[in-house]
C-alpha cells in the first residue's frame, strides 16, 4: 500500500471520532440546559406551593393579661411543710411543720374536699398556709369562661366552709385531670383562672412538672410562683427541683412523697431563692 493512503487509512478513525465527539457536545450542553431548567420549574412550585411558617401565640386573642403582682415585703417560714386534701381525710394531720396548703376539690374541678373544714383549720394554725385547686377543661365551651367559672366554684365552696379571704392560692395543673384542649386554649383557662384571683385580691402560683406543664399549656410562661412536684423521693431529691424551672419562673416550693405509718404525706420545702419571700407563697395572716 503507498504510504499515503496508508495515512489516510490511520488517521480515518480518529477523524471518524473526533468528529462524534463535536457532534455530542451540543447534545450534552441541552441536556444540562433542560435539567437545569426543570429542576428550577420544580423548586419554584415547590416554594409556591409551601405554607408558609406561622408562629403561634401560646394564649387565644381576647385572653386576659396576667401581670405577676409586686413582691410582697419580706418574710420568712421554716421548713418543712405539708399538703393535704381529700386522700388524707380521717388520718392524722403533722402537728410539726412550719407551713400547710389545703386542696379545696376532691380531686377535679367543680368538686369538694369533704375533709377542707377540718383541714384549714389545721393549717391556719402554721406560720403560713394556702390552698390549692384542680383544674381542667374538657375542650367544650369558651375557655375564658370557663376558667372564670372554675374560680368563683371553687371561691363558693371556700365560702361555704366559713373561710374567705385566703391570700395565695396555687392551680393544681396535672395531666390525672382533664385536658381535652389544644395547648392555646388550655394555657388560655389557666390564664383566665389566674386573672380572675387576680381580680379578688389573690396571688397565685402554679403547681406542676415541667414535662406536664408542656404538655398542658405549652409555650405559655406567665410568670408565676411555681411548685415543683417531684414524687416519691427526700428532701434531698426534692432540693434538686429549686434549681429548675418551667413556665417562665425558678421554682419557689419543691414537693417530695413519703411514706408513712398512716400513708403517703406530701412534704414541702420552700426554695432558696424565695427563703425571704414566703408572703409571694403563702397567707402568712
Amino acid at each position: 500500500m503507498p504510504d499515503d493512503e496508508a495515512n489516510d487509512v490511520a488517521r480515518a478513525p480518529r477523524t471518524r471520532s473526533s468528529w462524534l465527539r463535536r457532534a455530542l457536545v451540543p447534545v450534552l450542553v441541552c441536556c444540562l440546559l433542560l435539567g437545569a431548567a426543570a429542576g428550577a420549574l420544580v423548586i419554584g412550585r415547590w416554594r409556591h406551593l409551601a405554607a408558609p411558617i406561622v408562629a403561634i401565640e401560646p394564649l387565644l386573642p381576647g385572653a386576659p393579661a396576667v401581670v405577676p403582682p409586686t413582691a410582697a415585703p419580706p418574710a420568712t417560714v421554716p421548713s418543712p411543710g405539708f399538703d393535704v386534701s381529700y386522700p388524707q381525710c380521717g388520718s392524722p394531720l403533722p402537728k410539726s411543720g412550719g407551713f400547710a396548703i389545703v386542696g379545696l376539690n376532691g380531686g377535679h374541678a367543680l368538686s369538694s374536699n369533704k375533709c377542707a373544714a377540718t383541714q384549714l383549720k389545721w393549717a391556719q394554725g402554721k406560720a403560713g398556709h394556702a390552698v390549692y385547686v384542680n383544674t381542667g377543661y374538657a375542650g367544650v365551651g369558651d375557655p375564658i369562661a370557663h376558667g372564670r367559672t372554675l374560680v368563683d366554684d371553687a371561691v363558693a365552696r371556700e365560702h361555704a366552709l366559713g373561710v374567705s379571704g385566703t391570700a395565695v392560692w396555687w392551680l393544681d395543673v396535672e395531666t390525672v385531670n382533664t385536658w381535652a384542649g389544644t395547648q392555646q386554649q388550655n394555657a388560655t383557662v389557666l390564664d383566665s383562672m389566674a386573672a380572675r384571683l387576680h381580680e379578688l385580691g389573690v396571688r397565685v402560683g402554679i403547681y406542676s412538672t415541667p414535662k406536664m406543664w408542656d404538655e398542658i399549656a405549652g409555650p405559655w410562661s406567665p410568670g408565676l410562683p411555681v411548685w415543683y412536684a417531684t414524687g416519691p423521693g427526700t428532701a434531698s431529691t426534692a432540693g434538686v427541683a429549686c434549681t429548675r424551672s418551667f413556665a417562665g419562673s425558678s421554682s419557689a416550693i419543691a414537693q417530695w412523697v413519703e411514706t408513712t405509718a398512716d400513708g403517703e404525706l406530701d412534704h414541702n420545702l420552700i426554695c432558696p431563692a424565695y427563703s425571704k419571700r414566703a408572703a409571694d407563697l403563702l397567707d402568712l395572716g
